[in-house]
């Protein structure tokens, strides 16, 4: 049987790790799978927003919270799952990773990267995580996904050709209905908690 979620549970897991709160949000992982008798990668699994297609570690990720990352990457890291988790995409085709480097927080795109997030993905609009940081004038993060990835980094980006880095592929980013990097930048503000005007406060 298939492992569901409330919808509370669910916006419970979402909310804690968009807002940091890694005690929270252990407590309430760990409730769930002793209850359910589950893995937690079947609980991030489906503990996803119905409407933006946003996991938590979607959420972590756009705020930075690098050590809700780091705590569930530790438990995922024999995990068949893992390579799925990192790069699932939300219905406008971001990842993790896009999120984290859209948005600066070199920290959680180094905890990402080093677990083998994927940083050529493109998303709805042909936008790779690196793109996204270099439009958005995340120096220090575009120069350490470019020059201190690692190996790994290097191999992904032979793989990948180097295509999708500088460009763009016009029409709306998907599941928004909305064009372009506007479309993107309007999506961010609802994923942030209380950082400025016109994000969404929880």
């Amino acid at each position: 049987m298939a492992l569901t979620l409330s919808e509370d549970e669910t916006d419970d897991l979402i909310y804690f790790a968009r807002a940091g709160e890694l005690a929270d949000f252990r407590e309430q992982i760990e409730a769930l799978c002793k209850r359910e008798g589950c893995e937690v990668e079947e609980v991030l699994a489906v503990a996803v927003d119905g409407e933006s297609g946003n996991g938590v570690l979607h959420m972590a990720a756009a705020n930075g919270h690098s050590e809700i990352l780091k705590h569930l990457l530790t438990i995922l890291s024999s995990s068949s799952t893992l390579p799925t988790l990192l790069n699932t995409r939300n219905k406008a085709g971001n990842t993790p990773l896009h999120w984290a480097a859209l948005n600066g927080h070199l920290a959680a795109v180094q905890v990402l990267v080093e677990a083998g997030a994927d940083p050529y993905i493109q998303n709805g609009v042909g936008h790779d995580a690196i793109y996204e940081a270099e439009v958005n004038d995340r120096k220090e993060a575009v120069d350490w996904m470019l020059k201190e990835g690692g190996e790994g980094l290097e191999e992904l980006g032979e793989a990948a050709g180097g295509e999708g880095e500088d460009e763009e592929m016009g029409g709306e980013v998907a599941g928004e209905g909305v064009e372009g990097m506007e479309g993107l930048k309007e999506a961010v503000e609802g994923l942030s908690v209380g950082k400025g005007k016109g994000e969404e406060e929880v």
